[in-house]
């Protein structure tokens, strides 16, 4: 059934009643896995309203677009005002590359080189100074246009630059976040990252 015809309903939904007055920051964590929304009262640093929508595997990228107007539209979200919007996006074509060989011209290379040419997106590039390494990924077009429409100012960066700093002190570090069907995975050994990569699962034996 095409997603412009589904019924757009949370598999998580927790809202306060007194969400809608305030002025939050609202945090949207988005990837082909689904859609996440945070809000953030700032003054009482207290989260407000969370709500969690799960796509259907193998969605299309247009789907996954439409899917996220009708959510956008379902949870009234244009009619909020928010302080700031923060992006965090987690679709899994990136690479990490050591500031002295990053290149802009050469990124969309570089993902083909790894994940073929079939996503026809959006080439982004985030410097990682800490880390001198700079994150290039690549967007479906159709998803971050739907953005580049509602949320223009929006402050966006994709999870790989969050998750590089978590627990970097000198030791062996498995750490995985679950979505439905997919897992991220972030490695380090002895302190030094090895891997942050997406894998797709089916069973608990994968």
């Amino acid at each position: 059934m095409p997603a412009e015809n589904h019924i757009v309903n949370p598999s998580f939904n927790i809202t306060t009643e007194n969400s809608i007055t305030l002025k939050p920051h609202l945090f949207i964590q988005c990837g082909k896995q689904g859609i996440t929304l945070i809000q953030l009262d700032t003054a009482q640093n207290t989260f407000i309203a969370v709500q969690v929508y799960h796509f259907a595997k193998n969605l299309s990228h247009k789907n996954i677009s439409t899917q996220i107007e009708n959510i956008i539209a379902a949870e009234n979200l244009q009619q909020q005002h928010f302080k700031k919007i923060y992006v965090t996006w987690c679709f899994d074509e990136k690479v990490l590359v050591p500031q002295e060989y990053s290149d802009a011209a050469t990124g969309k290379e570089m993902l083909q080189l790894i994940y073929g040419d079939a996503l026809q997106g959006v080439v982004e590039h985030e410097l990682l100074t800490p880390h001198h390494l700079q994150l290039i990924y690549k967007l479906p077009a159709a998803v971050k246009n739907v953005f580049n429409n509602h949320y223009p100012l929006c402050i966006q960066s994709h999870q790989s630059s969050s998750l590089i700093n978590f627990d970097s002190n000198n030791k062996d570090v498995l750490y995985a976040v679950f979505y439905p069907e997919f897992v991220t995975v972030l490695l380090r050994v002895n302190g030094q990252l090895q891997t942050i990569q997406q894998f797709e699962f089916a069973t608990p034996e994968d």
